[in-house]
Protein backbone atom coordinates (compact mmCIF):
# COMPACT_ATOMS: atom_id res chain seq x y z
CA UNK A 1 0.00 0.00 0.00
CA UNK A 2 3.25 2.60 0.99
CA UNK A 3 4.00 2.39 -2.84
CA UNK A 4 0.70 3.31 -4.20
CA UNK A 5 0.04 6.18 -1.55
CA UNK A 6 3.21 7.47 -1.53
CA UNK A 7 5.08 7.09 -4.47
CA UNK A 8 6.52 10.40 -6.26
CA UNK A 9 3.77 12.17 -8.51
CA UNK A 10 5.18 12.04 -11.80
CA UNK A 11 5.22 15.43 -13.96
CA UNK A 12 4.40 15.83 -17.81
CA UNK A 13 4.47 18.50 -20.25
CA UNK A 14 2.37 18.58 -22.94
CA UNK A 15 2.63 22.05 -24.26
CA UNK A 16 1.55 25.54 -23.05
CA UNK A 17 -2.15 25.40 -23.90
CA UNK A 18 -2.75 21.57 -22.61
CA UNK A 19 -5.80 21.31 -20.53
CA UNK A 20 -7.22 18.35 -18.12
CA UNK A 21 -10.84 17.73 -18.30
CA UNK A 22 -12.08 14.70 -16.25
CA UNK A 23 -14.72 12.72 -17.37
CA UNK A 24 -15.09 8.39 -17.47
CA UNK A 25 -16.64 8.75 -21.12
CA UNK A 26 -13.17 8.46 -23.06
CA UNK A 27 -11.21 5.77 -24.11
CA UNK A 28 -8.08 5.53 -26.61
CA UNK A 29 -10.29 5.45 -30.02
CA UNK A 30 -10.71 9.28 -28.98
CA UNK A 31 -6.77 10.08 -29.21
CA UNK A 32 -6.55 12.20 -32.01
CA UNK A 33 -10.50 13.59 -32.46
CA UNK A 34 -10.79 16.87 -32.86
CA UNK A 35 -12.25 18.60 -28.97
CA UNK A 36 -13.97 22.02 -29.11
CA UNK A 37 -13.37 23.66 -25.80
CA UNK A 38 -16.36 26.08 -25.80
CA UNK A 39 -18.89 23.62 -26.59
CA UNK A 40 -16.98 20.54 -24.59
CA UNK A 41 -17.55 18.10 -27.67
CA UNK A 42 -15.65 15.73 -29.26
CA UNK A 43 -15.44 16.11 -33.34
CA UNK A 44 -14.06 13.75 -36.45
CA UNK A 45 -10.46 12.27 -36.12
CA UNK A 46 -8.13 14.57 -37.34
CA UNK A 47 -5.10 13.02 -36.35
CA UNK A 48 -3.97 9.46 -36.32
CA UNK A 49 -0.59 7.77 -34.82
CA UNK A 50 1.17 5.50 -32.67
CA UNK A 51 -0.88 5.02 -29.48
CA UNK A 52 1.97 4.53 -26.43
CA UNK A 53 1.11 3.78 -22.81
CA UNK A 54 2.97 5.16 -19.93
CA UNK A 55 2.35 2.88 -17.14
CA UNK A 56 3.20 4.74 -14.46
CA UNK A 57 1.31 5.49 -10.35
CA UNK A 58 0.77 7.46 -7.16
CA UNK A 59 -1.85 7.87 -4.64
CA UNK A 60 -3.02 9.89 -1.73
CA UNK A 61 -4.72 8.87 1.20
CA UNK A 62 -6.68 11.07 3.04
CA UNK A 63 -9.05 11.98 6.16
CA UNK A 64 -11.77 14.39 4.93
CA UNK A 65 -14.87 15.45 7.08
CA UNK A 66 -17.66 17.90 6.34
CA UNK A 67 -16.44 18.75 2.93
CA UNK A 68 -19.56 20.05 0.56
CA UNK A 69 -19.79 19.72 -2.54
CA UNK A 70 -17.80 22.36 -3.76
CA UNK A 71 -14.71 20.86 -1.36
CA UNK A 72 -15.26 17.68 -2.88
CA UNK A 73 -15.24 18.33 -6.43
CA UNK A 74 -11.90 20.60 -5.80
CA UNK A 75 -10.45 17.82 -3.79
CA UNK A 76 -11.38 14.94 -6.51
CA UNK A 77 -10.53 17.19 -9.39
CA UNK A 78 -8.72 20.19 -8.71
CA UNK A 79 -9.49 23.70 -10.48
CA UNK A 80 -10.86 22.41 -13.71
CA UNK A 81 -11.55 25.71 -15.54
CA UNK A 82 -13.71 27.02 -13.23
CA UNK A 83 -15.35 23.93 -12.31
CA UNK A 84 -17.73 24.52 -15.64
CA UNK A 85 -15.88 22.33 -18.08
CA UNK A 86 -16.68 19.37 -15.23
CA UNK A 87 -20.19 19.96 -15.37
CA UNK A 88 -20.46 19.47 -19.08
CA UNK A 89 -18.14 16.36 -19.90
CA UNK A 90 -17.96 14.77 -17.10
CA UNK A 91 -20.41 11.74 -16.95
CA UNK A 92 -23.02 10.48 -14.71
CA UNK A 93 -20.60 8.38 -12.46
CA UNK A 94 -18.07 10.88 -11.62
CA UNK A 95 -20.97 13.61 -11.05
CA UNK A 96 -23.32 11.12 -8.84
CA UNK A 97 -19.60 10.91 -6.94
CA UNK A 98 -18.91 14.22 -6.65
CA UNK A 99 -22.66 14.47 -5.00
CA UNK A 100 -23.28 11.11 -3.00
CA UNK A 101 -19.68 12.49 -0.89
CA UNK A 102 -20.49 15.53 -0.28
CA UNK A 103 -22.00 16.52 3.01
CA UNK A 104 -24.83 19.04 3.63
CA UNK A 105 -26.97 20.63 6.37
CA UNK A 106 -28.64 17.42 7.52
CA UNK A 107 -25.57 15.11 7.58
CA UNK A 108 -22.53 14.63 8.94
CA UNK A 109 -19.78 12.60 6.99
CA UNK A 110 -16.26 11.82 7.82
CA UNK A 111 -14.44 9.70 4.88
CA UNK A 112 -11.61 8.41 3.66
CA UNK A 113 -10.48 8.90 -0.01
CA UNK A 114 -8.20 7.16 -1.94
CA UNK A 115 -7.19 9.07 -4.99
CA UNK A 116 -4.95 7.22 -7.52
CA UNK A 117 -3.24 8.11 -10.85
CA UNK A 118 -1.85 5.14 -12.67
CA UNK A 119 -0.37 6.27 -16.10
CA UNK A 120 -2.08 7.32 -19.42
CA UNK A 121 -1.65 6.77 -23.08
CA UNK A 122 -0.82 9.37 -25.35
CA UNK A 123 -0.81 9.89 -29.14
CA UNK A 124 2.79 9.65 -30.55
CA UNK A 125 3.88 10.46 -34.18
CA UNK A 126 1.37 12.37 -35.15
CA UNK A 127 0.02 12.93 -38.59
CA UNK A 128 -2.72 14.72 -40.48
CA UNK A 129 -5.45 11.93 -41.84
CA UNK A 130 -5.88 12.26 -45.24
CA UNK A 131 -8.69 14.48 -46.62
CA UNK A 132 -8.84 16.18 -43.61
CA UNK A 133 -10.24 19.47 -45.42
CA UNK A 134 -13.88 17.96 -45.20
CA UNK A 135 -14.08 17.29 -41.42
CA UNK A 136 -14.53 19.48 -38.66
CA UNK A 137 -11.04 19.51 -36.85
CA UNK A 138 -11.53 22.74 -34.86
CA UNK A 139 -8.32 23.87 -32.86
CA UNK A 140 -7.25 21.26 -30.38
CA UNK A 141 -7.40 17.70 -29.97
CA UNK A 142 -7.51 14.73 -27.70
CA UNK A 143 -3.64 14.35 -27.19
CA UNK A 144 -3.86 11.57 -23.56
CA UNK A 145 -6.24 9.71 -21.94
CA UNK A 146 -5.12 9.37 -18.33
CA UNK A 147 -6.26 6.50 -16.01
CA UNK A 148 -7.08 6.44 -12.23
CA UNK A 149 -9.87 5.39 -9.22
CA UNK A 150 -11.18 7.52 -7.05
CA UNK A 151 -12.09 5.04 -4.17
CA UNK A 152 -14.03 6.87 -0.88
CA UNK A 153 -15.42 5.18 2.17
CA UNK A 154 -18.39 6.68 4.13
CA UNK A 155 -19.18 6.68 7.53
CA UNK A 156 -22.26 9.60 7.35
CA UNK A 157 -24.86 10.76 10.10
CA UNK A 158 -28.62 11.41 8.22
CA UNK A 159 -30.49 14.06 10.72
CA UNK A 160 -33.78 14.35 10.35
CA UNK A 161 -33.97 18.14 11.11
CA UNK A 162 -31.26 20.47 10.88
CA UNK A 163 -31.91 21.57 14.67
CA UNK A 164 -30.74 17.95 15.28
CA UNK A 165 -27.77 18.59 12.88
CA UNK A 166 -26.65 21.81 14.79
CA UNK A 167 -27.41 20.29 18.14
CA UNK A 168 -25.32 17.46 17.35
CA UNK A 169 -22.09 19.62 16.15
CA UNK A 170 -22.26 21.99 18.67
CA UNK A 171 -22.41 19.17 21.43
CA UNK A 172 -19.56 16.79 19.86
CA UNK A 173 -16.15 17.99 19.68
CA UNK A 174 -14.89 14.20 19.07
CA UNK A 175 -13.53 13.52 15.16
CA UNK A 176 -16.60 11.92 14.34
CA UNK A 177 -17.20 8.53 13.04
CA UNK A 178 -13.24 7.73 12.75
CA UNK A 179 -12.49 7.57 16.44
CA UNK A 180 -10.93 4.81 19.10
CA UNK A 181 -14.00 3.72 20.51
CA UNK A 182 -14.39 4.24 24.36
CA UNK A 183 -17.53 3.49 26.38
CA UNK A 184 -17.74 7.09 26.82
CA UNK A 185 -17.56 8.50 23.81
CA UNK A 186 -19.93 5.97 22.20
CA UNK A 187 -22.44 7.01 24.90
CA UNK A 188 -22.06 10.96 23.88
CA UNK A 189 -22.98 10.46 20.14
CA UNK A 190 -25.76 7.84 20.80
CA UNK A 191 -27.10 10.37 23.24
CA UNK A 192 -26.84 12.84 20.48
CA UNK A 193 -27.66 11.22 17.67
CA UNK A 194 -30.60 9.41 18.86
CA UNK A 195 -32.49 10.08 16.31
CA UNK A 196 -30.47 10.23 13.56
CA UNK A 197 -29.15 7.26 11.53
CA UNK A 198 -25.46 6.25 10.79
CA UNK A 199 -24.52 5.13 7.33
CA UNK A 200 -21.56 3.24 5.99
CA UNK A 201 -20.89 3.25 1.88
CA UNK A 202 -18.12 2.61 -0.29
CA UNK A 203 -18.10 4.25 -3.97
CA UNK A 204 -15.96 4.85 -6.61
CA UNK A 205 -15.99 5.50 -10.53
CA UNK A 206 -15.08 2.03 -10.97
CA UNK A 207 -16.04 -1.39 -9.62
CA UNK A 208 -15.21 -2.18 -6.15
CA UNK A 209 -12.42 -4.26 -5.03
CA UNK A 210 -14.05 -7.91 -4.15
CA UNK A 211 -12.84 -7.68 -0.93
CA UNK A 212 -14.54 -4.94 0.08
CA UNK A 213 -17.42 -5.33 -1.76
CA UNK A 214 -17.78 -9.34 0.76
CA UNK A 215 -17.01 -6.84 3.53
CA UNK A 216 -19.94 -4.51 3.13
CA UNK A 217 -22.21 -7.08 1.83
CA UNK A 218 -21.73 -8.80 5.55
CA UNK A 219 -21.56 -6.24 7.85
CA UNK A 220 -24.06 -3.67 8.73
CA UNK A 221 -24.09 -0.48 7.33
CA UNK A 222 -27.12 1.12 8.93
CA UNK A 223 -27.62 1.63 12.52
CA UNK A 224 -29.64 4.28 14.43
CA UNK A 225 -27.92 6.96 16.36
CA UNK A 226 -28.97 5.77 19.48
CA UNK A 227 -27.31 2.08 18.85
CA UNK A 228 -23.96 2.68 16.60
CA UNK A 229 -21.59 -0.52 17.57
CA UNK A 230 -22.55 -2.60 14.87
CA UNK A 231 -21.72 0.08 12.58
CA UNK A 232 -18.51 0.64 14.53
CA UNK A 233 -17.47 -2.53 14.24
CA UNK A 234 -17.65 -2.92 10.57
CA UNK A 235 -15.89 0.55 10.47
CA UNK A 236 -13.02 -0.90 12.07
CA UNK A 237 -12.87 -3.71 9.51
CA UNK A 238 -13.02 -1.05 6.71
CA UNK A 239 -9.58 0.42 8.80
CA UNK A 240 -8.20 -2.91 8.84
CA UNK A 241 -8.93 -3.94 5.32
CA UNK A 242 -7.44 -0.68 4.34
CA UNK A 243 -4.57 -0.09 6.35
CA UNK A 244 -2.54 -3.10 5.68
CA UNK A 245 -4.88 -5.50 4.44
CA UNK A 246 -5.51 -6.53 1.07
CA UNK A 247 -7.05 -3.33 -0.27
CA UNK A 248 -3.66 -2.68 -2.40
CA UNK A 249 -2.70 -5.45 -4.02
CA UNK A 250 -6.87 -6.13 -4.70
CA UNK A 251 -6.80 -2.32 -6.95
CA UNK A 252 -3.64 -3.30 -8.64
CA UNK A 253 -5.42 -6.35 -9.71
CA UNK A 254 -8.49 -4.37 -11.28
CA UNK A 255 -8.45 -2.78 -14.77
CA UNK A 256 -7.35 0.73 -15.21
CA UNK A 257 -10.65 2.96 -16.06
CA UNK A 258 -9.96 6.55 -17.84
CA UNK A 259 -10.29 9.17 -15.00
CA UNK A 260 -9.91 12.33 -17.38
CA UNK A 261 -8.28 13.55 -20.93
CA UNK A 262 -5.34 16.30 -21.68
CA UNK A 263 -6.46 18.70 -24.73
CA UNK A 264 -3.49 20.25 -26.88
CA UNK A 265 -4.13 22.73 -29.60
CA UNK A 266 -2.71 21.63 -33.44
CA UNK A 267 -0.47 24.94 -33.25
CA UNK A 268 1.50 23.49 -30.24
CA UNK A 269 1.51 20.22 -31.59
CA UNK A 270 2.65 22.10 -34.78
CA UNK A 271 -0.04 20.98 -37.23
CA UNK A 272 -0.66 24.54 -38.93
CA UNK A 273 -2.88 23.61 -41.41
CA UNK A 274 -5.55 21.80 -39.02
CA UNK A 275 -5.74 25.13 -37.00
CA UNK A 276 -9.43 26.45 -37.39
CA UNK A 277 -9.84 30.70 -37.67
CA UNK A 278 -13.46 30.15 -36.80
CA UNK A 279 -15.03 31.75 -34.09
CA UNK A 280 -16.92 29.61 -31.55
CA UNK A 281 -19.80 30.94 -29.60
CA UNK A 282 -18.29 30.78 -25.77
CA UNK A 283 -20.97 28.19 -23.36
CA UNK A 284 -19.37 30.48 -20.25
CA UNK A 285 -22.80 32.57 -20.44
CA UNK A 286 -24.82 28.58 -19.32
CA UNK A 287 -22.27 28.56 -16.45
CA UNK A 288 -24.53 30.10 -13.80
CA UNK A 289 -27.69 27.54 -15.67
CA UNK A 290 -25.52 24.58 -15.14
CA UNK A 291 -24.22 25.58 -11.53
CA UNK A 292 -27.65 25.66 -10.57
CA UNK A 293 -29.26 22.52 -12.30
CA UNK A 294 -26.64 20.35 -10.81
CA UNK A 295 -26.96 21.78 -6.74
CA UNK A 296 -30.40 20.88 -7.42
CA UNK A 297 -29.17 17.32 -9.07
CA UNK A 298 -27.06 17.03 -6.38
CA UNK A 299 -29.43 17.53 -3.58
CA UNK A 300 -31.78 14.70 -4.78
CA UNK A 301 -28.83 12.38 -5.00
CA UNK A 302 -28.03 13.31 -1.14
CA UNK A 303 -32.08 13.20 -0.69
CA UNK A 304 -32.06 9.71 -1.64
CA UNK A 305 -29.30 8.46 0.54
CA UNK A 306 -30.88 9.86 3.75
CA UNK A 307 -34.58 8.22 2.98
CA UNK A 308 -32.48 5.09 2.21
CA UNK A 309 -31.09 5.41 5.56
CA UNK A 310 -34.25 5.81 7.54
CA UNK A 311 -35.89 3.37 5.49
CA UNK A 312 -33.37 0.63 6.33
CA UNK A 313 -33.84 0.69 10.09
CA UNK A 314 -37.79 1.53 10.15
CA UNK A 315 -39.63 -0.51 12.66
CA UNK A 316 -42.82 -1.52 11.43
CA UNK A 317 -44.80 1.23 11.83
CA UNK A 318 -42.25 3.42 10.68
CA UNK A 319 -42.17 1.30 7.68
CA UNK A 320 -45.10 2.90 5.12
CA UNK A 321 -43.82 6.42 6.02
CA UNK A 322 -40.23 5.38 5.04
CA UNK A 323 -40.78 3.81 2.38
CA UNK A 324 -43.29 6.67 1.19
CA UNK A 325 -40.66 8.93 1.06
CA UNK A 326 -37.60 6.42 -0.31
CA UNK A 327 -39.84 6.44 -3.17
CA UNK A 328 -40.71 9.94 -3.67
CA UNK A 329 -37.00 10.73 -3.46
CA UNK A 330 -35.83 8.36 -6.11
CA UNK A 331 -38.82 9.58 -8.65
CA UNK A 332 -37.38 13.57 -7.87
CA UNK A 333 -33.72 12.26 -9.06
CA UNK A 334 -34.71 10.05 -11.97
CA UNK A 335 -36.82 13.88 -12.97
CA UNK A 336 -33.51 15.80 -12.28
CA UNK A 337 -31.22 13.14 -14.19
CA UNK A 338 -33.17 13.86 -17.07
CA UNK A 339 -33.39 17.98 -16.40
CA UNK A 340 -29.89 17.73 -15.90
CA UNK A 341 -29.31 16.23 -18.92
CA UNK A 342 -31.50 18.00 -21.22
CA UNK A 343 -30.00 21.61 -19.74
CA UNK A 344 -26.64 20.90 -20.14
CA UNK A 345 -27.45 20.03 -23.62
CA UNK A 346 -29.75 23.02 -24.28
CA UNK A 347 -29.65 25.22 -21.36
CA UNK A 348 -32.07 27.79 -23.36
CA UNK A 349 -34.92 25.61 -22.65
CA UNK A 350 -37.31 27.33 -20.19
CA UNK A 351 -37.61 24.61 -17.76
CA UNK A 352 -33.98 25.40 -16.78
CA UNK A 353 -33.98 28.34 -15.60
Amino acid sequence: MRAILYGALVCFSVGASAQRYYSELFSEQDLGKSFAVQTHKVGDKCLTGTVVHTPVSSGELDYLQRQNETQIRRRTFGELHGGVNLFIIAGSVSTSMTHRNATDTLSLTSQLHLKLEQGYSALEERQVVAGYEDLSCGNDFVYQVRYGRDLFLNARLHFRTEEDYKKFVTKIKIRVLFFKKTKTKIKEIEKFAANAVLSIDANSNGALPAGLEQLMANNPKHCRGNNITPCLDTLQKLADYTFGGPLSSELNNLPKITRSIMIESYQDSGHYELSSLQGMQSSEQYSDVWLAIDERYGKAVRDVQRAEAFLAVATEDEQPDAQAQFDAAKVNLEEMEVLRSSCFADPNQPQCR
